[in-house]
């Protein structure tokens, strides 16, 4: 019972951030500014979240095209956090994609996110923070968020976990939105 809702909670995720249109749309309609800057709406998420944002480390250029597969030529700006310390996974990345390019851009963090999934070597407390984790795009802006902070009283819950981290990454998302929607 367990293996099958955390499936079917992994592929809810995964189909999150399916359906966005590549004309600066989200399929639904909407417009977004491409006048911010990635770190800009990545410390709005810091500043909005407060104690339960964690990621504290700048992520560096070369660790965006070795880790998650985003090379230069894809993008026009980032901004991306992880934490120091590597036991933690939390992550907050955003790409100013070229326009061109964020179907790759999209294609390269989904390929990372499912490897994530499938990783059977990670520490319990970052599974429901995995298996939460959410790409979505806002006219150019391709985010990737995995979210979850402490998880303090959820150990034995990993189905109260997993939603508790969805809260978090929508919510992160809310803000990013919000940002590009002003």
């Amino acid at each position: 019972m367990k293996k099958s809702l955390t499936a079917a909670l992994v592929a809810a995720c995964l189909l999150l951030g399916c359906g966005k249109g590549s004309d600066g749309t989200d399929g639904s309609g909407k417009t977004y500014r491409d006048d911010v800057s990635a770190q800009a709406l990545v410390e709005a998420v810091a500043s909005e979240l407060a104690e339960d944002y964690w990621p504290d480390t700048t992520l560096a250029p070369e660790y965006l095209e070795e880790l998650y597969g985003v090379s230069s030529e894809l993008y026009e700006e980032y901004y991306g956090q992880t934490p120091m310390i590597s036991a933690n996974v939390d992550t907050l990345l955003v790409v100013k994609a070229q326009s061109e390019q964020k179907e790759k851009v999209e294609q390269s963090l989904k390929t990372y996110q499912e490897a994530m999934i499938q990783d059977s070597l990670q520490y319990p407390m970052n599974i429901p923070k995995i298996q939460a984790s959410i790409i979505r795009t806002f006219g150019d802006y391709v985010c990737f968020v995995q979210l979850g902070g402490s998880m303090e009283g959820m150990e034995d819950d990993e189905e109260a976990a997993v939603k508790a981290c969805q809260e978090m990454n929508e919510k992160a998302l809310s803000v990013i939105e919000g940002k590009l929607t002003e």
